[in-house]
């Protein structure tokens, strides 16, 4: 069977608008490449190749042209919220250009939350795998191969005489090691390029050692589950190897939502990392919650070659973390700061604007907390109430969610001139974008950060993405 699968062209420029997305990320489809490597390892016979059509900045006309000269038998395609319509584009040239032989399955985050909507909404399509998809995909191509029943494959939905079949879901893995390497060779590992603050030197290139977080912030879809599962700490070490030995990479970014959630994990890990030598070709860098560090993990961490951490912050108002269930405090976000500088890590703190019942005095003092925390970078993002989340279950009710063009939920629309699809009572939409604006602008513009940055800048991919993205912040003041 030959089999292909679609990352839609969702460009950065849709995401961040021209100015701002000239600095934005194009990351690695890990999900498209760990269900590729499945493939290959339970599915010998077949050829699959991923198509990552933004990456590649492909045209419609590129995509024709592609599915012409490889004929799939079957194209899986990936859909996140912000892409739907895109998706559905690429269904439509699917179907299109390869007529009725061809099987077509979505999956991603918006199936998983809408399967029955979604199937209903993509005529094209014929299958939709929810949930986890390295099982149940694999699965699905020996079934179709063998013309068996569909019933028995978890986490499907499928159509039977006009009806939308719902299978039962399928397991989360348990044990993450079974899942081979993603198939990192598949992809156009050259084109892929983080957000500036995300990395020192290039390459950079993005781990996942573990899925699943415990926590339960009402923003957050879950779609990895509640339940940590990590993966061993000699595939972790042997990943970090291949991405140095055959792909060049100076600089890891460990993509987990919580990395530092087990705390003897890290401690191995660093421990590995130093005995292997590791700290000494690549630095890194890691997402974690502010009440999930101390001192001594983050010395450690340090001297195995961490140089940065993305702390979630979210607001500077306690009345609004205790909101969204953050399950922080103010005093916990200072001390995780204190610390984090003392052993000398670079911070990211995230913001968010426009929370639920936020007032616009209260957006000011989260704008101004950040600066009295003085973090290296920050990012101010507009609430999206993504669906799967508490926030998006509450918002259904409320007069404030004003649109369910799924092609609007995005938290860069001060700068794509995207409709806010949320805006808290008593608040607009116009304010909510511009404070967005003026937050990254007098927390960038400040000359301390202006001095301290230029003092160490030691790379020239980095100065070249500061002077884009502070243009950007520039001209934001008269757009």
């Amino acid at each position: 069977m030959k089999i292909l699968l679609i990352q839609p062209c969702l460009s950065v420029s849709d995401r961040y608008g021209t100015s701002l997305g000239r600095v934005g990320p194009v990351c690695e489809p890990m999900g498209l490449a760990y269900l590729a490597a499945v493939v290959r390892e339970k599915r010998k016979e077949d050829i699959i190749k991923i198509l990552d059509m933004a990456a590649l900045n492909y045209s419609q006309e590129d995509l024709i042209n592609y599915l012409n000269d490889f004929k799939p038998d079957l194209v899986g395609i990936s859909m996140l919220t912000p892409m739907y319509l895109r998706t559905k584009e690429t269904m439509k040239i699917v179907r299109k250009t390869l007529n009725e032989q061809v099987k077509i399955v979505i999956g991603g985050p918006h199936p998983t939350v809408f399967f029955t909507s979604c199937l209903k909404d993509c005529p094209e399509a014929n299958f939709l795998l929810y949930g986890e998809a390295e099982i149940s995909f694999v699965n699905l191509l020996n079934y179709l191969e063998n013309n068996l029943d569909l019933s028995e494959i978890k986490g499907l939905v499928f159509r039977k005489d006009e009806r939308i079949i719902i299978n039962p879901k399928q397991e989360f893995i348990q044990n993450l090691d079974e899942i081979p390497y993603p198939a990192r060779d598949l992809l156009p590992m050259e084109k892929y390029r983080p957000a500036p603050t995300y990395f020192k030197k290039l390459p950079s290139y993005l781990i996942l050692a573990s899925r699943g977080c415990p926590f339960r912030c009402a923003f957050c879809s879950k779609i990895s589950g509640t339940k940590y599962r990590a993966h061993s700490i000699e595939r972790v070490i042997n990943e970090i190897k291949i991405l140095l030995d055959e792909y060049g990479a100076k600089d890891i970014i460990f993509r987990d939502d919580t990395f530092t959630i087990n705390r003897s994990f890290v401690f191995d890990l660093c421990k590995k990392i130093k005995e292997d030598g590791l700290n000494k070709r690549m630095e890194w860098s890691c997402m974690t919650r502010v009440n999930l560090v101390d001192l001594e993990l983050l010395k450690t961490m340090k001297e195995a070659g961490c140089w940065s951490i993305h702390y979630g912050v979210e607001s500077g108002n306690q009345r609004l973390l205790d909101l969204i269930d953050k399950s922080i405090t103010i005093e916990q976000i200072k001390n995780a700061f204190i610390w984090t500088k003392e052993v000398g890590i670079e911070i990211k703190a995230f913001f968010m604007l426009g929370l639920p019942t936020e007032t616009r005095e209260e957006s000011l003092k989260t704008i101004e907390f950040s600066k009295e925390l003085n973090p290296d970078w920050v990012q101010f993002t507009i609430t999206v109430p993504y669906p799967g989340t508490k926030l998006f279950e509450l918002s259904k009710s409320d007069p404030s969610l004003i649109s369910y063009k799924w092609e609007d939920y995005q938290t860069w629309a001060g700068w794509s001139n995207k409709d806010l699809v949320y805006v808290p009572e008593g608040r607009t939409q116009e304010d909510l974008k511009y404070l967005q604006k003026y937050a990254m602008r007098s927390f960038y513009f400040r000359r301390k950060f202006i001095f301290n940055q230029l003092k160490n800048l030691n790379s020239f991919d980095r100065f070249k993405v500061y002077l884009v993205g502070g243009w950007a912040l520039f001209k934001s003041k008269f757009s």
